[in-house]
């Protein structure tokens, strides 16, 4: 089905989801030198009844972005909204409420 014959509620809405991973040198000083760009500006949304499938090759960031979603890891930048709720500024019991959902 085309994105535009999609009618139903958006369960998962996905905005320029960013995941960078800092590269440094140093054990004492560490310094930045750099990053490592495991999610870089994913967007999707998913409607009621859609199933959506992630592929790609080993080291593209398919692991990253489900722990992004499920809050196991903060993202640098970006949005995701489950049912209209930010996912990313939810807290303690909520959080946990809103990951078995």
């Amino acid at each position: 089905m085309a994105a535009s014959e999609t009618t139903g509620e958006v369960v998962l809405d996905v905005r320029d989801l960013v995941k960078h991973f800092p590269l440094t040198t140093g054990i004492v000083l560490r310094k930045h030198v750099g990053d490592v760009k495991a999610v870089d500006g994913v967007s999707f949304q998913l409607h009621r009844g859609e199933t959506l499938g992630i592929v790609g090759e080993s080291g593209c960031g398919k692991s990253t972005l489900a722990k992004l979603l499920m809050m196991l890891e903060p993202p640098t930048s970006g949005s995701a909204h489950f049912k209209g709720q930010d996912i990313f500024g939810v807290q303690g019991k909520a959080r946990r409420t809103l990951r078995r959902n």
